[in-house]
């Protein structure tokens, strides 16, 4: 087959789904994505790619996030190919699965409720990002909460941070870095419009990586954005399961718990979260992410991460 390249990359375009993708401002860990699969050799394009320009023609591959759902998938005109997203719970299992190819999901509560094969690989690839995309991290100690996305204006900052005991809030929605004056000037307004709206509640909007950065850098983290606890994880940062009043799709969290092995608590206060860090959190442990690497359901390209799948002790 032929494979077009995107402009000015020499990659092979992978058809992708991730939630936020036409979007200024977008969830950090749906964010990652295009940066995972650029990582194994892929750039990732848009659903509307034609197949003459894929190398999974006919079909659509998911990443991350909890898109296993009818109504996410409602979204996708392709049958899909599933490498490490998870589900909401019973409530809004999968139906209508019968075209779609699971390589790996998230964690053991995923593959039980969908029903798979005992041996599916397990594991959420944004785990792999320490691995994949080496950064220059720096310790900066301070105390970060993390709101989930639908909560980030639920209350200012200041507040957040004094109810919670933190010394810094700290957004999920990142800036898109492709969005240029190319975009168009209704996107560029949307944007700006979404930035000044946080701002009145004294929230900073940054980068990507300024964001996985303060992140893989703090002393602690509490979050509730499940791909923010699980950025923590793969950094060797504490992190605990925040409450604000509103906790989303809960059963994404137990399956989260359930890979690590551990019991989850939710909680309201860095006082409590360190508690369960200290009692329950701290003991863990991220599996193998060979089986992971290895089950990406197309070629990986890049050598280097080639050979880390084949390593048993990876």
């Amino acid at each position: 087959m032929d494979h077009s390249r995107s402009s000015g990359s020499l990659k092979p375009q992978v058809r992708c789904y991730y939630w936020g993708e036409s979007r200024p401002v977008v969830n950090i860990g749906d964010l990652l994505v295009p940066y995972l699969l650029e990582a194994l050799g892929y750039s990732c394009v848009p659903r509307s790619t034609a197949d003459s320009k894929v190398i999974n023609p006919g079909r659509c591959l998911l990443v991350v996030g909890s898109l296993l759902t009818a109504r996410d998938l409602g979204k996708i005109d392709y049958p899909v190919d599933v490498w490490g997203c998870g589900w909401k719970g019973a409530g809004q299992a999968l139906s209508g699965r019968e075209n779609a190819r699971f390589f790996a999901v998230r964690g053991p509560q995923t593959a039980a409720g969908l029903s798979l094969p005992s041996q599916v690989a397990l594991g959420d690839p944004v785990l792999l990002l320490p691995r994949l995309i080496p950064l220059d991290i720096v310790p900066h100690g301070r105390t970060v909460v993390v709101p989930h996305v639908s909560r980030l204006m639920a209350m200012r900052a200041s507040r957040r941070r004094a109810l919670a005991g933190c010394d810094e809030m700290v957004s999920p929605m990142v800036l898109c870095p492709s969005l240029s004056r190319a975009s168009g000037p209704a996107l560029l307004k949307t944007r700006a419009s979404l930035l000044l709206n946080r701002a009145r509640f004294g929230i900073k909007t940054r980068g990507l990586w300024d964001t996985v950065r303060l992140i893989a850098g703090a002393g602690f983290v509490l979050t509730g954005s499940l791909h923010v606890a699980v950025l923590a994880q793969a950094f060797g940062v504490p992190w605990a399961a925040y409450d604000d009043g509103y906790v989303d799709a809960p059963p994404k969290w137990t399956d989260w718990a359930a890979y690590l092995n551990v019991d989850l608590e939710l909680v309201k206060t860095l006082k409590d979260g360190r508690s369960w860090w200290e009692h329950i959190g701290r003991q863990g442990r991220i599996r193998s992410l060979s089986p992971l690497l290895k089950t990406f359901p197309y070629e990986i390209i890049n050598p280097s991460v080639r050979s880390l799948a084949q390593n048993p002790t990876f």
